[in-house]
């Protein structure tokens, strides 16, 4: 399994599965329940290929909750090459916004290098 941190890189190959964890945390760093956290994740590669991963409160792309854990899902072929960033994107109900959501996110690197 490979996970988004800044630990030492993992290496992973084109042509394999990957499966890694995502966990959510608020601003004090402090879990936030994975469960039931609604949020779109679009993962690239130097290549420039991408895969989402998300919940939109009903519908799980490219990841599952289980035992507790949320997992992302790449399948075999997915990626091409170079390290992996994330461009993390959430949301929260606020009745201030026309769509009646307040949406917020960042791109980050992860530590995921596709060989």
């Amino acid at each position: 399994m490979a996970a988004m941190s800044e630990k030492d890189p993992i290496v992973k190959y084109s042509w394999e599965d990957i499966k890694f964890t995502i966990g959510f945390e608020d601003k004090n760093g402090s879990p936030i329940d994975a469960e039931t956290k609604k949020f779109k994740f679009i993962y690239k590669d130097e290549a420039g290929c991408c895969c989402e991963v998300s919940y939109d409160g009903k519908t799980r792309k490219n990841c599952v909750f289980r035992d507790g854990v949320l997992y992302g899902i790449f399948n075999s072929g997915t990626f091409r090459y170079g390290l992996l960033s994330v461009e993390r994107h959430y949301w929260i109900e606020d009745a201030d916004f026309d769509d009646g959501k307040w949406d917020y996110g960042g791109v980050y690197k992860t530590n995921i290098i596709i060989k």
